[in-house]
């Protein structure tokens, strides 16, 4: 029984590792050859537009083999030691886990770079207002701010204005940059900015309203955040710190009590 279990969990695992690394190896020979499909838009859906790039893709591709090929191991190893339903239980968590682990990853990295480019928007509009009631252009002072930062934001204002610099209209690299970020302020900036391009209205009236309306939306969440932390105490509260009390306070009580008795 425990030969078989680890033959045939051994077998499926290496069938599937087998799999992935032929494909790997296939891509990472040809790089220009793009992954097509319903596993592309799985990868997508996970990474984002951004980290979603062909060699990215490779990468993760690459880290979920190495690590399947290692679960694989080691589930053989569990299932080696206990034949039982635990043992097969575990070894296949390990193997679920493994298989998605990269993905929860490149999700979480996707999660962190949209909320810093949300953060960061409010002291990004704030400066290019200033700019360009100076007298600089848009594309003036998206460059001013991508020169001196370093930031998920700067790197998408670089992106940007590399697209301009090859010829594409201002219109369609706004609506590349909603593409890659779908946040809420960068949906409002890129709406607001191409709808000045349309009317003609003063660009700064039109970014100083974003900030004034960035800045009210940042502090309603940060209002938000804190009206929830009362009920995220509830729950410590009662299991963690009432125990303890009770201990504290109910026990010496207690203890007299019963030696009375």
């Amino acid at each position: 029984m425990r030969l078989l279990a680890s033959v045939l969990f051994g077998g499926a695992a290496a069938l599937t590792t087998t799999q992935a690394g032929r494909l790997t190896s296939f891509r990472l020979r040809k790089p220009r050859l793009p992954i097509s499909g319903k596993r592309r838009r799985s990868l997508l859906g996970a990474t984002g537009v951004v980290l979603g790039t062909e060699a990215e893709l490779q990468r993760l591709i690459a880290r979920r083999t190495m690590l399947v090929a290692g679960a694989s191991v080691l589930g053989v190893l569990i299932v080696w030691a206990r034949s039982d339903v635990f043992g097969l239980a575990a070894a296949f968590l390990f193997f679920v886990a493994a298989w998605q682990l990269p993905v929860w990853r490149a999700r979480r990295q996707e999660v962190i770079r949209r909320n810093a480019i949300e953060v960061e928007l409010v002291d990004a509009l704030g400066e290019m207002v200033m700019g360009v009631e100076a007298g600089l252009t848009l594309e003036a002072a998206m460059n001013t701010y991508a020169t001196r930062h370093h930031s998920p934001l700067a790197d998408e204002f670089r992106a940007v204005l590399d697209r301009i610099s090859l010829g594409v209209s201002r219109d369609m690299s706004l609506k590349e940059l909603l593409d890659r970020t779908p946040t809420l302020g960068v949906q409002l900036f890129v709406a607001a900015v191409r709808q000045n391009q349309r009317i003609g209205a003063p660009l700064a009236t039109v970014l100083r309203q974003q900030a004034t309306t960035a800045r009210r939306r940042r502090r309603q969440t940060i209002e938000e955040q804190s009206a929830k932390l009362a009920m995220k105490m509830v729950f410590p509260t009662v299991f963690c710190v009432l125990p303890s009390l009770m201990i504290v306070v109910v026990g010496p009580a207690l203890i007299r009590t019963i030696a009375s008795l």
